[in-house]
């Protein structure tokens, strides 16, 4: 089976794709930069929900300072980087939505520093308020669309922002969709029936719901 990734995967990401006999075609629809950030007064926690704001925030000349804090990310991926960096990971979630709502119902009296891109969904700001979240933008997205001409057995995507830049070139017809997470699967509801969402924000996870409705492509 062939699929086509709208992102640009690492090695990890590639070997479990190779292992599980899955080819890859990458086509990334959006790119990512790291922008200019003032180093904010930190409070009680630090918010992450992207492995690109990990970055921001770890390229950042003051973010060895945040060692002692309390982290609260999206996702086992984030979780585990963090905590091979020795950082301490407090809470951790599938979703912004349920990471909102965990801190929600159990630190509603802390204040937390969210690293986050310029365009993001709301659910943080919304679920916690602004009063509880000093927002810091650390990277903005940008859409790089590409019309895709060659025929795959599935679409792969990771992001809101690489559904629309897709959708704007491509059609979403006579093809299988497959969503990294909740966030992603609702933007590409907006143009199909036929996708599927991985039901933990994870590379086996993805794989799994992959194989699970490609398998009839390999008979």
């Amino acid at each position: 089976m062939i699929v086509l990734s709208t992102k640009k995967l690492n090695k990890q990401f590639k070997f479990a794709f190779d292992q599980n006999g899955i080819d890859l075609v990458e086509t990334p629809m959006i790119k990512t930069e790291i922008i200019h950030f003032i180093w904010p007064e930190i409070k009680f926690g630090i918010i992450i929900t992207s492995s690109k704001a990990l970055k921001a925030l770890l390229n950042h000349s003051q973010h060895e300072s945040l060692k002692e804090l309390p982290f609260f990310c999206v996702g086992t991926n984030t979780k585990n980087r963090l905590t091979k960096l020795g950082l301490k990971v407090l809470e951790c979630e599938n979703s912004a939505e349920h990471l909102a709502n965990k801190i929600l119902e159990k630190y509603s009296d802390k204040i937390f520093n969210y690293f986050c891109g310029k365009q993001r969904l709301d659910s943080i700001e919304k679920i916690l308020k602004k009063s509880n979240v000093l927002i810091s933008e650390v990277y903005e997205t940008k859409e790089v669309p590409k019309k895709v001409s060659d025929k795959f057995d599935g679409v792969i995507f990771f992001s809101p922002s690489a559904v629309k830049s897709y959708a704007s070139t491509n059609s979403f017809n006579s093809q299988k969709f497959f969503s990294w997470g909740n966030t992603t699967g609702n933007e590409i509801a907006k143009h199909t029936n036929n996708y599927f969402i991985s039901k933990n924000p994870e590379i086996n996870s993805l794989i799994l719901i992959i194989k699970k409705h490609l398998k009839k492509t390999d008979d």
